[in-house]
This record gives C-alpha cells, sequence and structure tokens, in this order.
C-alpha cells in the first residue's frame, strides 16, 4: 500500500442531545470537520482512513506471475523456432550435400580402364571371374592431400611452385548405403603424370611418383586439378567429385583444436622427441602431432614411406573418432574445424558437402581397421627415388567391391 497525502472524503454526522431545561428542549450540534490521513508507506502502525480503499496484495502477485507465465511461453516459442530452424537448415544441407556429390558419374563407366582380366559389356556391365557387374553412379570420389610446401611459398599463377602431395588418401562412399572406405595411396605411387613448362603450357605425360602431379601447378587450381587426373589414372578412370588439399603445416593447428589425439606409437621417432618412443602411449600435443605424422628417415630405405603410412593410418584412426564424439555433443565441430584451417586449404567441398560427410561418420562410426584400405603393390628402389608399382589385378579386386554391384 502506498498512498501519500491520500484525503479520503468523509460525510458529515449528527448527534442529537436533549437535555431538557424547564420545558424547554434543545439541541446540541457536533462540529463537522474534514479529518486528513498521511500514509506513511514504511510505517504499519498507520490506520487508513475509513473509506480508503485497501490494495489487493493477491492480484497484483497474480499480474506478476502472469507476466512471468507470458515471458517464458514466448522465450520457450522462441527457442522453438531457432530449433527447428537449425533442424531445417540441417536437413538442407544434408540433402544439398549428398545431391551435389556425384556430378561427373553418369558417364563414368564409359572412360573406365580395366584391366586385361576384366570384360567390358554393355552399358555400365563388366565381366569378372565368369560373373557379371554393374558400375554404381552412386558412388562419389573424394580425394585428401597434404602438400608439404607452405601457402605463404606458394606465387599464383606460377607453374611448378606447387608443392608435393605428401599424404594422399581417397574416400569412396556409397551415398545410398553410407558405407564408405578411404583409400591409403603412396605418395611414391608410379602413375602417368601431366608434365606443364613454367608458363603452364601442356608438354604431355610422363611415368613418375603421384606426389609430384601436384607440383605442376601453381599450388591452387592447376595444382589440384593435375593432381586429380593422376588419382583418376591410378584409379582406372574413374572421375574424383571433390578434393580437399591442405598445408600439412595446419596438423598442430587440427591436433590441438580437437583437445590432443591420442596414439600408441608404433615406431620409435625419440630421435624427434624424447616422449615418442615405441610402444608409449602419449596424447599429441602441437608439434608432436606435426612429427608423428609427417617425420621419416630418407636415408632409411624405400620402406619409410611405409612406416610412415601406418604412422598416418593409427593417427587418422584416433583423430575422426576423436572428432566425431566432439560432434555428437555440437554438430557444427566439422564447420569450426574447417574454418580453422580454411586459410591454408584448397578445396570444392562446401559446408553442406562437409555436414553430409560428418554426419555419415557420426552415424556409421570409424575404423582404420575396417574402413582405411592401403593399395596394394610393392615399393622398390628406382634409378634415384623410392617408386611404388601399384598391383593393379589386386587394386581392381577393391574397386568392384567398392564401385560396383554383382548382378548375377
Amino acid at each position: 500500500m502506498s498512498q501519500s497525502n491520500q484525503q479520503p472524503n468523509q460525510e458529515p454526522t449528527t448527534q442529537n442531545n436533549e437535555s431538557s431545561v424547564g420545558s424547554h428542549t434543545h439541541r446540541s450540534k457536533i462540529k463537522r470537520e474534514k479529518v486528513e490521513f498521511s500514509i506513511n508507506k514504511d510505517d504499519d502502525n498507520i490506520p487508513v482512513a475509513k473509506y480508503a480503499k485497501p490494495l489487493n496484495k493477491n492480484k497484483k502477485a497474480k499480474k506478476k506471475k502472469g507476466k512471468a507465465f507470458k515471458f517464458f511461453v514466448t522465450l520457450g516459442i522462441v527457442v522453438a523456432s531457432l530449433l527447428l530452424i537449425a533442424i531445417i537448415t540441417l536437413v538442407v544441407l544434408l540433402f544439398m550435400g549428398k545431391s551435389s556429390m556425384l556430378g561427373d558419374n553418369e558417364n563414368a563407366s564409359k572412360n573406365i580402364a580395366v584391366p586385361s582380366s576384366v570384360q567390358k559389356a554393355e552399358d555400365d556391365y563388366i565381366i569378372y571371374d565368369g560373373h557379371k557387374y554393374k558400375y554404381n553412379k552412386n558412388v562419389t570420389t573424394i580425394l585428401f592431400a597434404g602438400i608439404d610446401k607452405e601457402t605463404s611459398e606458394h606465387r599464383e599463377g606460377v607453374v611448378g611452385t606447387g608443392g608435393q602431395a605428401d599424404s594422399i588418401f581417397v574416400l569412396s562412399l556409397n551415398t545410398d548405403t553410407g558405407k564408405y572406405t578411404m583409400y591409403n595411396v603412396s605418395r611414391d605411387s608410379m602413375v602417368d603424370v601431366n608434365i606443364c613448362d613454367t608458363a603452364g603450357n601442356f608438354k604431355g605425360t610422363e611415368r613418375m611418383q603421384i606426389c609430384l602431379a601436384h607440383s605442376y601447378g601453381d599450388g591452387g587450381d592447376t595444382s589440384n586439378d593435375n593432381l586429380k587426373r593422376s588419382v583418376s589414372r591410378l584409379f582406372f578412370g574413374i572421375p574424383v567429385n571433390a578434393y580437399m588439399s591442405v598445408d600439412l603445416d595446419v596438423i598442430p593447428i587440427l591436433n590441438d583444436a580437437v583437445g590432443g589425439v591420442n596414439v600408441n606409437v608404433i615406431e620409435d621417432l625419440s630421435s624427434y622427441d624424447p616422449a615418442l618412443q615405441k610402444g608409449a602411449n602419449v596424447t599429441l600435443k602441437g608439434e608432436q602431432a606435426e612429427i608423428y605424422v609427417r617425420s621419416r628417415d630418407v636415408s632409411g630405405g624405400v620402406e619409410q614411406n611405409e612406416l610412415r603410412m601406418e604412422r598416418q593410418k593409427s593417427y587418422i584412426d584416433s583423430f575422426i573418432n576423436q572428432t566425431i564424439q566432439l560432434t555428437k555433443k555440437d554438430p557444427t565441430t566439422p564447420i569450426s574445424l574447417y574454418n580453422s584451417i580454411s586459410d591454408y586449404c584448397k578445396t570444392d567441398i562446401d559446408a553442406a558437402k562437409i555436414t553430409y560427410l560428418s554426419s555419415l561418420f557420426v552415424t556409421n562410426g570409424f575404423s582404420s581397421d575396417e574402413n582405411i584400405v592401403k593399395v596394394p603393390g610393392q615399393a622398390v628402389m628406382g634409378e634415384k627415388y623410392a617408386e611404388y608399382n601399384v598391383d593393379n589385378d589386386k587394386f581392381f579386386e577393391e574397386i568392384l567391391n567398392t564401385y560396383y554391384t554383382r548382378v548375377d
């Protein structure tokens, strides 16, 4: 109750006193006065005037509760609307990502150069070992390459400064089933590579290590197009639908962005870091991760790159599973990781494709033993450098399992 200087109106009152004095009767009149009360809101002992209307405390409390209820209802509607928008956005990104993965696949089977042990049949069909297979146009191929040259050293438009593709992984993904295989390609795999002069003019093809394909370019589109072309040749002409190439210097950034990556050290690297002794269990931090993924003893023979590929396989297994756990808590994790390295990579994989790919990893899980396949072959010493000769017959059997469906 807070009424200051309140002046309630009072009706006049009359009291009649009759007294007998002799035979005369008279009335005594009571003085009419206007009563004023000054109500002090801080003093509970001061009475309220007779006709002052007291405030209803319950009504005031109900009004406050009503306003609070309306606020929380409104807040709930806003949150629900934002959540709905987020879900719709995610669904759209997933759909767009899937639908944009198969751009060059419609006539892909016509350009596949099968080994001599395989017979081509009509349209999308081949015959192998007495059985008929059909090419699956819903399988997409994505190239991931780690480049050993810093971005700052690239000179746009100058051919020959693109850097070598030190690590090459090819993801083959069935968009119908969600099943995928990640092929680990040796950097020393021998394949035909397009050669360009310093002006960028095509001079022909030469058989060389596939890692050099990226160096014949400017570190941007021309380098990646050349690498995609050579990877496609290695994969019997199957088109590469998308790619991402990153400078390997970003390894510490990605590694620490997921809180470090735990590995069992499978090769002694204590000469680089005392903690990286063979058999040790280490959560890699910062530069440790780069040492583990990139280091190799070039004087140690042709098997050195094979040993490094095994380390890379174990690292990728741990990194992807760590990322999956983070993505389950925060679905924006893959986009955040991409944004953290966007200045150091070249790619045609957009947010929709990243969202789609990450959803598959989260749904299906990842195991290097099941999902990573090394392209079969043998490492030998060439005239100057190590060479890896792919076993095409064995490799095509892998291709059959991934890109074809048996129909008889």
